[in-house]
């Protein structure tokens, strides 16, 4: 036993020591730096976190002041034509006109074409069509005169194919007589207006003395 204690020590002796430390006389220890360890590992990295998007909306805040003005954008395109306006006339203007007969006993059962033109200027009443024609909206006043010579004479007055006005004047005699009526009626702009004779009651006379005529003009 003793033997094998002692060569245990010799062995202890023998092997380097890895941190040596001497004693010298003037010096306190000195100590030797030992091989340095194996590198520790690095941790592990946690769990992101939460994105900030992910919370509750904040409360709304105030409005801000209004930006500056921007500039003007490009003009857009031409918008569709409108509807045409009615036709006013010019302050001071008279609506009118008054038309005679040229001819005796003109055609029956279509509008009398009152051809010898007294005044016309707005060119309201058509010669051609034997009509008058609207130019406004309004309130007109219509009257004939007329001659009646060698047989009776049955009249109408027409606005847009309705009846509005009968006369009927008697006679078989060879002497002039007149006749006359008005009316005053409410059109609309571009309604029609004339007279005719019914079927052979046709007496309407015209010369150079007699007349027949048509005549009318725009109240308000």
């Amino acid at each position: 036993m003793r033997k094998l204690i002692f060569l245990t020590l010799i062995n202890l002796v023998s092997i380097p020591h890895i941190g040596k430390c001497e004693s010298q006389l003037n010096k306190a220890y000195e100590c030797s730096a030992g091989v340095p360890g194996i590198p520790g590992t690095n941790g592990q990295h946690g769990p992101a976190g939460r994105d900030g998007r992910d919370g509750e909306p904040g409360p709304k805040g105030e409005p801000g002041e209004p930006g500056e003005r921007g500039p003007p954008g490009h003009p857009g395109k031409v918008g569709p034509p409108g509807i045409p306006g009615p036709i006013l006339s010019k302050p001071g203007e008279i609506l009118a006109f008054h038309v005679g007969l040229d001819a005796s006993s003109p055609p029956p059962n279509q509008p009398i074409q009152f051809k010898k033109v007294f005044y016309n200027e707005q060119n309201i009443y058509n010669t051609e069509t034997g009509k008058l024609k609207a130019p406004v909206d309004g309130i007109y006043f219509l009257i004939y005169q007329i001659s009646v010579y060698s047989k009776s004479v049955h009249l109408t007055l027409q606005h847009n194919d309705k009846i509005v006005q009968y006369m009927k004047h008697e006679t078989a005699s060879f002497i002039t007589k007149q006749a006359s009526g008005s009316s005053i009626l409410k059109l609309k702009r571009n309604d029609e207006v004339w007279l005719q004779t019914v079927d052979n009651n046709n007496g309407l006379y015209s010369n150079d003395k007699n007349d027949s005529t048509f005549s009318g003009f725009l109240i308000l």
